[in-house]
């Protein structure tokens, strides 16, 4: 007889229904700061894909600090997201 796999495991959504809008609602938010200081500093994401290039390009400290935020917001975004989809 094969062997069976576990049941899926069920998202925080479904179990926790009433988290999904305040999940839907920071995501949102979270998605239009990182556009914001995309825009405002545009040197902070370069920084983000190469944290080298701060030796190279003329940047502030207002870059290296958006450039973290962009980076956390991100990480956020993946952790917000893996409620919908458990491992």
């Amino acid at each position: 007889m094969p062997a069976r796999s576990p049941p899926p495991i069920p998202s925080v959504f479904d179990l926790c229904p009433g988290v999904r809008r305040p999940a839907r609602r920071v995501t949102n938010e979270v998605r239009r700061l990182i556009d914001a200081l995309l825009a405002a500093l545009p040197d902070a994401a370069l920084l983000v894909r190469d944290p080298r290039l701060a030796e190279r390009i003329d940047t502030t400290p207002h870059d290296h600090v958006a450039a973290d935020l962009i980076t956390s917001a991100r990480a956020l975004l993946r952790a917000v997201d893996g409620l919908a989809d458990p491992p």
